[in-house]
């Protein structure tokens, strides 16, 4: 008996060892140093748009980044995936620090999250991009492309797509709820709040060539105290924007407040329509996959004053398509992917109002801009969504709007691949027409043109190291013309 007890204690010890070999945390370190110089003092946009709030707009600058991360466990050998706990958790820090004209401590990314089989949850802030795109080599997923800094937040979710058991896998979800904070260093509001949330489905089994994607994301400006004198309460109460747990509830249903009317308990602009600035897009797309290539194709509907739901903005909203190139080839140089997009918000619903011939039809919606929220869809001064709406600074702004450029049309064209097997390319393109606003028009339109060719040397005598070099440009109306370059030196561990 006693030999019995003593063979299976020193089985559960080695199986434990044993186990520590096969099932693995991977703790990943990095640091990067680098520099920005352009040739007029002012960042070109492809260097600065979509990087998450962290390239200063002036330049030169000097650079230094760090970061640790860890991920949920992996098991070193597919056959010991079924070892995996459901439960699990990681950790992500990165700090970045720039000198130059302007001086920056950020931190991009500081959060702790946890996962129960299928579900997530984290808080803090991380990286994110919502919205069906091509998250790699997109310029810009329309509502939330990661070109602003990411802003605190708790949020529950379902990372990849999960298939309902009825279906047998053909239909598949994923989606998240969250809650953040926006910052207090602006100027229009302070204490106020972030809801988010989306939900998409797929219709498709993972192994099948084809795939249906649709759903929507909503973002939500909420609560706070007004900054700016509001003396006939049409946009608070008291100066107080309605934050109670009723508010809350209209603001996640959308509820319309129109019918009710009651001024005493939401500012006049709240009190007939709805509590908070809600915005987002609604989003439909399929892919296919073969043995030699992937494709994405993606449409992007923009909502934010109703027009859509009349269709009358239907002309507005970011159209992609991906092409991934699966194939091996012993070329030198080979693409790995393409991305083709065409961006439209010229439109907004017409001029809206009796110019319609029906009363209820919005119109000039004003893209990103709010009456409340006076800094509109912005984190930092920085445009949460596209990066080609954006407050132009050669641009006078006298028009009490946050951004004065939010008619666009921009046609973009983002390239990948790889040189020689050790240096990854990446180039991006775009050519966009800039209106202004419906109100505050552009004296003319403003043609823009600016480019990136990024290079990613990893040279085999600094192990796990990438010289970073990329070189921008940008010639046209809305930025002055403009050459600049980024090198620099990342170090993984």
């Amino acid at each position: 008996m006693r030999f019995t007890v003593t063979i299976f204690f020193f089985l559960k010890i080695f199986n434990l060892f044993a186990q520590s070999n096969e099932i693995k945390r991977e703790i990943k370190y990095t640091v990067e140093a680098g520099t920005i110089i352009s040739t007029n003092g002012e960042t070109p946009f492809w260097l600065r748009a979509n990087q998450y709030g962290t390239v200063p707009n002036q330049s030169p600058i000097f650079t230094l980044k760090g970061s640790v991360s860890s991920d949920y466990k992996k098991a070193i050998i597919k056959e010991d995936q079924y070892k995996l706990s459901k439960f699990d958790w990681g950790y992500g820090l990165n700090i970045v620090g720039n000198v130059g004209k302007e001086n920056q401590f950020l931190i991009p990314e500081a959060y702790i999250k946890a996962k129960y089989g299928a579900f997530e949850i984290y808080a803090g802030r991380r990286k994110e991009i919502f919205g069906l795109v091509d998250s790699m080599l997109s310029s810009g997923s329309y509502i939330w492309s990661g070109n602003a800094l990411p802003m605190p937040k708790i949020q529950i979710s379902t990372p990849n797509f999960v298939p309902l058991g009825f279906t047998k896998g053909f239909l598949s979800f994923k989606g998240n709820y969250a809650h953040g904070w926006f910052e207090n260093s602006r100027t229009d509001v302070k204490n106020f709040y972030l809801h988010q949330k989306s939900l998409y489905f797929r219709l498709g089994k993972p192994d099948w060539k084809f795939h249906f994607y649709g759903g929507f994301n909503h973002q939500v400006q909420w609560g706070g105290e007004l900054l700016y004198p509001d003396p006939k309460n049409e946009f608070s109460i008291n100066g107080k924007v309605g934050s109670s747990l009723t508010d809350y509830i209209n603001v996640v249903t959308g509820r319309s407040l129109a019918g009710v009317g009651d001024t005493t308990k939401n500012g006049v602009n709240d009190a007939l329509n709805r509590s908070g600035n809600h915005l987002g897009t609604i989003d439909f797309g399929f892919d296919i996959n073969t043995t030699d290539f992937s494709f994405l194709l993606y449409r992007q509907s923009i909502y934010e004053d109703g027009s859509l739901a009349y269709l009358s903005n239907i002309t507005d909203g970011l159209n992609g398509i991906s092409i991934s190139v699966k194939k091996t080839s012993n070329a030198k140089i080979r693409i790995r992917k393409i991305v083709f997009e065409y961006l439209n918000t010229s439109s907004q619903g017409g001029v809206g109002g009796s110019d319609n011939t029906y009363s209820r039809l919005r119109g000039q919606d004003n893209y990103f801009n709010n009456g409340v929220y006076r800094n509109g869809w912005s984190y930092n001064q920085v445009s949460l969504g596209t990066p080609f709406i954006n407050n132009v600074s050669s641009v006078t702004n006298n028009t009490g709007l946050f951004f004065n450029n939010n008619r666009v049309e921009a046609f973009y064209l983002g390239v990948s691949g790889i040189i020689n097997n050790n240096v990854n390319t990446e180039i991006r393109i775009s050519n966009s027409k800039n209106v202004g606003t419906y109100t505050y028009p552009f004296a003319k339109i403003k043609n823009q043109f600016s480019g990136l060719v990024s290079l990613n040397y990893s040279p085999s005598f600094l192990e796990k190291a990438v010289i970073k070099l990329s070189v921008a440009m940008d010639s046209g109306e809305l930025y002055n013309n403009n050459f600049g370059f980024y090198l620099g030196l990342k170090k993984n561990w």
